[in-house]
């Protein structure tokens, strides 16, 4: 045991030590932080420029109807993104103010006046709705920014809604009448045991956020392992080394150590995190610290280092069998395949954590670690899946460390060619 501390700490304070820990500690969460925070200021920017539309229609009444419904849902817009941006972490984007005129001259020489407009940038836009376009429904929008798919979706709604309201008022409803048609369904979700869900899209969010880094965090430190073996193997100090110590003791050491090099850089992320999200999580109520409660921080560490000692056992044996870096990659897409699955298999987990896809790859050991955790972080599956989950990935974490300790202690002192699975196979059986 002492040889497997001595290893381990070489392992730990050789990569603490070094520059790219210390950059990619720094780095990463800057650039998390600019993905995050970016694109609402770029948005932010463009979205200053107040927009000039008009609103072409052959009857002033029309024309106002379609105009004022514009203004309101611009107006909620504006509201809903001012309340995103106190309550929320993430910077939203406040939509343009917008001035829309109403014009009834529909001959096709104004039409083609004012494009000429919006193709000289005086007009940002044009909404063509004459009577036969009505009929038709079949509005024309006449703008430099063709490309603005949400923009232009939210004109569209818009002009559905004006349109819709005008109908019903020459059905002879009122405004109030109106209103109440166009108010929305608020839908309250409940288990069967009648307790309500959190915000959907922060569970989403955040439970994503932490399953994606599970999942690099377990696959950067386990190449990590395995470059370390092939390293010691190419220079020849593993001959050296293992004159003190055992295969098993080295390979134990190496997992170690640089396990706890990953557990230090998302300590360390964790903590940058929370500094940032805990002032937000007060201002929406606690929402995110409700999705972040201290059982899924648990689940997290748990899965984290069972993922992180089956993966690194697996490139371990690897480092171990190959004799040079060329070699290596080949190999580990063998291993990496079963996390690439497990990735593609959490979408469905996180919006059916009960399907039978869901269950079944929560149970599989080499993509139990991220299904497994996201099911839990959406809708905790009941405790007996839990724990078999945890005692089947357990069973085969030390499985496949008396396996690939055999591999492990003879392919480290085998030099000059990549092994075939004939030889891997007679190593298991003489090692």
């Amino acid at each position: 045991m002492r040889n497997v501390w001595l290893i381990a700490r070489r392992e730990y304070l050789e990569r603490v030590r070094t520059r790219s820990f210390m950059v990619m500690t720094v780095l990463i969460p800057v650039l998390m932080a600019g993905l995050m925070i970016g694109p609402g200021l770029l948005a932010d920017r463009i979205s200053h420029r107040a927009k000039h539309l008009v609103v072409v229609a052959s009857g002033e009444a029309t024309g106002e109807a379609i105009r004022d419904q514009m203004l309101d849902a611009q107006q909620l817009s504006r509201d809903t993104a001012e309340q995103a941006r106190r309550s929320s972490f993430k910077k939203a984007a406040i939509p343009p103010e917008l001035t829309i005129d109403v014009d009834t001259d529909t001959t096709n020489a104004h039409k083609a006046e004012l494009t000429k407009k919006v193709a000289t940038k005086e007009l940002d836009g044009i909404i063509w709705a004459p009577e036969d376009a009505l009929a038709s429904r079949n509005i024309t929008l006449i703008t430099r920014d063709v490309s603005s798919f949400i923009e232009n979706a939210e004109i569209q709604q818009s002009l559905n809604q004006s349109l819709s309201r005008q109908a019903l008022s020459n059905k002879g409803l009122n405004a109030q009448e109106i209103q109440d048609v166009f108010r929305p369904v608020r839908l309250d979700v409940q288990d069967a045991a009648g307790k309500g869900a959190a915000n959907p899209q922060i569970v989403f969010i955040v439970s994503l956020v932490m399953a994606m880094i599970l999942y690099m965090s377990v696959l950067l430190y386990g190449i990590n392992v395995m470059r370390a073996v092939l390293d010691e193997k190419t220079s020849r100090i593993m001959e050296v080394m293992l004159s003190v110590a055992k295969p098993k003791e080295m390979m134990a050491g190496k997992i170690l150590g640089v396990g706890s090099v990953g557990l230090t850089q998302i300590a360390i992320w964790a903590a940058v995190t929370l500094a940032y999200i805990v002032p937000s999580a007060a201002a929406m109520g606690g929402q995110i610290k409700s999705v972040l409660s201290p059982s899924l921080l648990v689940y997290f560490a748990v899965f984290y280092l069972l993922g992180y000692a089956l993966y690194s056992t697996l490139y371990a044996a690897i480092g171990s069998m190959v004799n040079s870096e060329q070699e290596a990659q080949q190999l580990q897409f063998i291993v990496v395949l079963p996390l690439v699955a497990a990735v593609g298999v959490m979408i469905t987990a996180a919006q059916f954590p009960n399907s039978a896809v869901a269950i079944w790859f929560s149970m599989i050991p080499l993509t139990s670690p991220l299904v497994m955790f996201m099911r839990i972080a959406v809708q905790t599956p009941p405790m007996w899946q839990i724990a078999l989950s945890i005692v089947l990935l357990a069973g085969t974490i030390y499985a496949l460390v008396l396996l690939c300790g055999r591999i492990y202690r003879v392919g480290v002192l085998m030099y000059g060619k990549r092994p075939t699975l004939p030889e891997i196979l007679k190593w298991l059986k003489y090692a």
